[in-house]
């Protein structure tokens, strides 16, 4: 009896060792044994990642229940080389940590040192959080600032001078595009941006949507339970002032995690557009030149929020609810004087626009993932409702006004209009990952679509006699479109060795598009695409990495685009849509190097890219001189180019990034009934380097400098002239407290100059956007730092949202 209870006593004494848990805490300086905040820290055990968590404002760290064992942790800072230090946890332990330079410290292996540039198989990762840039910028002013990206202002994103771009933020493609999309990029702080993700060859699991490829906008994500949270306010002077603010919040407690965003933001900008128009001699009544000088007040107040729950059922299956809400509210003052010259007459005129436009969305995501077995397969099933709606209110008033003191002779023309645009989808999508073994895989996936959009323009002529409002029904109509979209998708992971592993997908969508304008049908489309991908990938060692891919994608109109709207700059000059838009069809194939270890990454690139039945804003000559604006399908465009990255610290202090692209563009085609040809070579070089200099580690100062010079091109028609766009930050961290100075454009070079032939008429465009700023910049980090990452999933709708 006596050794069947010392047996048990024995036995339970070694189950409670056995469940015992403990901590590791403790501080982390460098070499002048000045704390360190926001030093990453990975925890290890047999190779297998067991969490992370980053140092707080003071430099302290804290990882509670871990068991006895050998532990790995390795430290992480942006001015230091990652360290691993290995310990051998029997009870409750405090590990300090100093970081040193050039030599090597007791029980640290020095590993690899933080990179700016990532490598992966399918795109090119931009780890833009190591930037002072970011700081007091929003996330379109970031976009332009990563390698191979360019941005305009009207909306426009291209990847190695390739239009098309979707954007993506943690993986869910965003609602928008164009200037709306523009928009809400300006309105959101860069401040928690962690990376920006270049896909120029898309994989099958993707839409098929997107010429140019994806950009994919990644946020900090953070760890472990409780609360976590930052605050950012800043304010921008160019001519006007701007002011924008910003919270974000996630908690997570047990199985369930609450997240929400919510932001604010003023901006007004005061901009200046020239256009000279000259035209071929004919007779002595016709117009010879026009020259227009237009000046827009802006004002747009951007507000915006999501709230998300998700809900552990068990540690296999999730189930979630996301709610977004995103609105703006614009007012503008358009001023145009427009100068026309006769042979033997000359003409003044004076165009006032007041635009108030109006844009909300609204979207709600279901969302389930479980896992289904121990191997891993992944079942994602989404249920998506999103609704759109714009309301557009201009009134424009042209005057012809005396040579001699501009005094007003008679009204030429005076209208209103009103766009009115509502669009309802319904979406449903489900997406199932098989591992059949370590090495391959297999990924499958259905997605329904199902969209109703309604566009309603008004107008309204002014009765100058009676001074009342008439309808003008040769201007006004009512387009209704509904699309249908149903997809499936197949993809095969393969890892054959340590050094070779391919991946290849394809994607098949069916397309049904009606449309109606004033009640008469004008699209009628019924088609079917197959999107064949794949990807192969040699790595001969750690350093170097060599991936060919090819891709064919489609690009189709916005809504908006195919919206009979009319934008008007002066009674003669205008923007409108086209309903009858195509799609184009892409194809891309490319070879990527990769340098991935040493004191210098490379990342190069070579490619061939063809844009089939390209849709682009072409200028037409109308009557009376009149210039019009419209999207149309114009024909082909052949781009072959070449990009190389490089990132490497220079000194302790100086970390440089820099790159080049460079390449030959083809286009041809016709428009306006043939009449018009397009023929047109280029060559294409943009250069970009940002430089930060840490001035002073122990106070946390830094200086940063960016420039980006786009040499002049020609895209299809378009002689596009020199841009050059700079920047400097200086920024200073004080505990949680991140401040930033910053200064924009600083030699006003960041301009659109424009030479664009139609026909036998020539117009010459130049742009200032009102660019060169100063800004200052504060964001405010709280909570605890260790809090798990918030749930991100592709909603059902995505792909129509970005067509919005």
């Amino acid at each position: 009896m006596k050794k069947i209870i010392l047996t048990l006593v024995l036995i339970i004494i070694s189950n409670e060792v056995s469940y015992c848990q403990y901590r590791i805490d403790g501080r982390v300086t460098d070499e002048n044994s000045v704390p360190l905040p926001d030093v990453f820290i990975s925890v290890i055990k047999n190779n297998s990642l067991l969490k992370n968590l980053i140092t707080d404002s003071l430099g302290y760290y804290k990882i509670e229940k871990l068991p006895k064992g050998t532990y790995q942790l390795n430290f992480s800072h942006i001015a230091y080389v990652d360290s691993l230090l290995v310990i051998d946890l029997q009870g409750n332990t405090t590990q300090n940590f100093s970081f040193k330079k050039n030599a090597a410290l007791s029980e640290v292996v020095i590993t690899a040192e933080k990179s700016m540039i990532e490598r992966k198989t399918d795109r090119l990762r931009f780890n833009v959080a190591n930037s002072d840039l970011i700081i007091g910028s929003s996330v379109w002013e970031t976009l332009n600032k990563t390698p191979f990206v360019s941005t305009n202002e009207n909306g426009g994103i291209e990847i190695a001078g390739t239009s098309g771009v979707i954007v993506y933020i943690n993986n869910r493609k965003k609602r928008l595009s164009g200037e709306v999309l523009m928009n809400y990029l300006k309105s959101l702080p860069a401040d928690n941006l962690e990376a920006i993700e270049v896909i120029t060859t898309p994989s099958s699991r993707f839409e098929a949507e997107g010429g140019a490829g994806i950009l994919n906008i990644v946020t900090k994500k953070n760890k472990e339970e409780g609360l976590v949270g930052s605050a950012s306010l800043s304010a921008r002077q160019t001519r006007l002032f701007s002011e924008a603010g910003s919270i974000y919040l996630n908690y997570r407690k047990s199985k369930w995690n609450l997240y929400s965003t919510a932001y604010l933001s003023n901006r007004e900008r005061l901009t200046n557009y020239e256009k000279d128009i000259f035209y071929p001699e004919t007779t002595s009544t016709d117009i010879q030149t026009r020259f227009i000088d237009r000046e827009n007040e802006s004002k747009t107040l951007f507000s915006g929020a999501n709230l998300g729950v998700d809900y552990e059922i068990n540690s296999k299956h999730i189930i979630g609810v996301l709610l977004e809400y995103s609105g703006s509210d614009e007012t503008q003052k358009r001023d145009a004087e427009s100068f026309d010259t006769y042979v033997i007459s000359d003409s003044l005129t004076f165009t006032k626009n007041n635009d108030k436009a109006d844009d909300y969305n609204y979207s709600i995501n279901l969302n389930y993932q479980g896992k289904l077995n121990e191997k891993g397969t992944l079942l994602t099933v989404d249920a998506d409702v999103l609704k759109f709606s714009s309301d557009n209110v201009g009134i424009s008033k042209t005057d012809v006004l005396s040579l001699e003191n501009n005094d007003v002779l008679y009204i030429r023309d005076w209208f209103r209009n009103a766009t009115v645009q509502d669009i309802q989808n319904n979406s449903f999508k489900l997406d199932f990952i098989l591992p059949v073994n370590d090495n391959f895989s297999i990924e499958t996936g259905v997605k329904l679509s199902f969209s109703t959009v309604d566009n309603e323009l008004d107008f309204d002529d002014r009765n100058i006699v009676l001074m009342i409002w008439e309808d003008d029904p040769t201007r006004s109509n009512f387009f209704e479109y509904d699309e249908n979209i149903n997809a499936i998708y197949a993809i095969v992971n393969h890892t054959l060795n340590e050094k070779w592993s391919y991946q290849l997908g394809t994607r098949l969508e069916n397309t049904v598009a009606k449309g109606k304008l004033e009640g008469v049908q004008v699209v009628d489309r019924n088609y079917t695409n197959i999107f064949p991908t794949a990807f192969l990938k040699y790595a001969p060692n750690n350093k170097h990495s060599y991936v060919f891919s090819i891709s064919s994608r489609i690009s189709r109109p916005s809504f908006w685009d195919v919206n009979p709207f009319r934008e008007y700059t002066t009674d003669k000059t205008f923007f409108e849509g086209n309903p009858f838009l195509n799609p184009s069809r892409y194809y891309r194939q490319e070879l990527n190097y990769t340098k991935g270890k040493g004191k210098v990454r490379i990342v190069a690139q070579i490619a061939a890219s063809q844009l089939l039945d390209e849709f682009y804003a072409l200028p037409f000559s109308g009557e009376d001189g009149t210039i019009i604006n419209r999207k149309t399908n114009y024909g082909n465009k052949y781009s072959y180019s070449g990009s190389i990255t490089i990132a490497t610290r220079i000194q302790s202090w100086w970390r440089l990034n820099a790159s080049s692209l460079f390449g030959h563009v083809q286009t041809t085609g016709s428009y306006a009934d043939d009449t018009i040809t397009i023929d047109s070579n280029t060559l294409l070089l943009n250069l970009s380097a940002n430089q930060t200099f840490t001035l002073s580690k122990e106070k946390g100062i830094s200086l940063t400098v960016f420039a980006k010079n786009t040499f002049p091109f020609t895209l299809v028609n378009t002689e596009i002239g020199n841009r050059l766009e700079t920047e400097i930050v200086l920024r200073k961290n004080i505990g949680n407290f991140s401040l930033s100075l910053s200064g924009r454009d600083l030699f006003r070079s960041n301009k659109d100059r424009y030479d664009i032939q139609v026909g036998d008429i020539r117009i010459n465009d130049t742009n200032y956007h009102d660019t060169r700023s100063v800004a200052f910049a504060v964001r405010y980090a709280f909570g605890k730092s260790t809090v798990k990452e918030q749930r991100y999933r592709d909603p059902g709708n995505s792909d129509i949202q970005r067509r919005l």
